[in-house]
């Protein structure tokens, strides 16, 4: 917890108020999770009073305020403790052990932060008065992009710093390379802490139940795919030949799509049924491949009438000649 408050003071240093204006903490409940975790609740009153309750047991301190120091002191019955301001507004007070470097003690007002949750709190205030786009990524952590809350046009994403924190708030390392968000429509190319590359994905369920990602890809015009790269959770495809949920082939090699084919079903004169593999969605052509048929498979050669049109279709060794 230390780190975490540490990070997220520094920036927030000055937009901190003072306890010099009591009227920020006195008679409101303030909560401190204490070393077991627990929840201890102190009430400052008017008359340097201070009520400690934890567990339904209550004691009585003192308090003091020295504002030469910017300190407030806490006499805790057990223990005196005097603790220099570091960050206050209505909602959250945080102070440091003096003395020390990075041994804080964090209250939270529980009218106003009912949860008691300082980092998650502190991160709301940082993202706001530091213009930060939070953006949550599929491994969990979060990449928080400086002076990107207000751009609409991601592309302008470029070029901007951005830092990282995992689930619980506390700062990351970023690794250079491909980071794809939490929704697997976006991917972000991070080198020495900067952007250098946005691109976002079209996502496409498999008939297996996955679905996969395709880089700068087009949902509506499927052969506009071919030659993009394509990924399932922001990894490379093992794959060589994926067929979607609406039939539609697709052919990678090192997770590129190298072809895409459509599956028709068309059902035939004599009541057959038959499933052609299509180079083009709309039309039939030689060279085209039969993969499924009814009553029998696989379909003699011969010449077959499909319902609906006027011409024959020609197979041989189920490709249509």
């Amino acid at each position: 917890m230390n780190e975490i408050i540490q990070y997220f003071i520094k920036s927030l240093a000055n937009s901190t108020l003072s306890l010099k204006k009591k009227g920020i903490f006195i008679n409101k409940p303030w909560g401190l999770i204490d070393d077991d975790g627990e929840i201890q609740t102190l009430i400052f009153k008017k008359n340097k009073e201070l009520i400690l309750s934890k567990n339904g047991k209550v004691t009585e301190g003192k308090w003091d305020y020295y504002p030469e120091a910017r300190s407030l002191l806490i006499d805790r019955v057990t223990d005196k403790l005097l603790l220099k301001e570091q960050y206050i507004d209505e909602s959250v007070i945080i102070l440091k052990k003096a003395g020390t470097d990075n041994d804080f003690f964090a209250l939270a007002n529980e009218n106003t932060l009912p949860d008691y949750n300082v980092p998650k709190y502190l991160h709301g205030l940082r993202c706001r008065e530091l213009n930060i786009k939070a953006v949550p990524l599929f491994d969990g952590t979060t990449i928080k992009i400086i002076n990107g809350r207000e751009i609409y046009d991601n592309h302008q994403y470029i070029g901007l710093k951005v830092e990282a924190i995992d689930d619980k708030y506390s700062p990351l390392s970023i690794k250079n390379g491909k980071h794809i968000s939490q929704d697997r429509k976006s991917n972000f190319y991070i080198d020495n802490d900067r952007i250098i590359k946005y691109s976002e994905n079209c996502l496409i369920s498999l008939f297996d139940g996955t679905s996969i990602e395709i880089e700068e890809g087009d949902i509506y015009e499927i052969k506009q795919n071919v030659r993009k790269g394509v990924t399932i959770n922001g990894r490379p495809v093992n794959s060589q030949r994926l067929i979607s949920q609406g039939d539609t082939v697709f052919d990678l090699q090192n997770s590129v799509i190298m072809a895409v084919y459509f599956i028709k079903t068309y059902l035939l004169k004599n009541n057959g049924e038959i499933k052609i593999e299509q180079k083009d969605d709309d039309k039939i052509k030689k060279g085209d491949k039969i993969v499924g048929s009814k009553p029998i498979f696989p379909l003699p050669d011969g010449k077959y009438k499909i319902n609906g049109r006027w011409w024959k279709i020609n197979v041989k060794d189920q490709i249509i000649i």
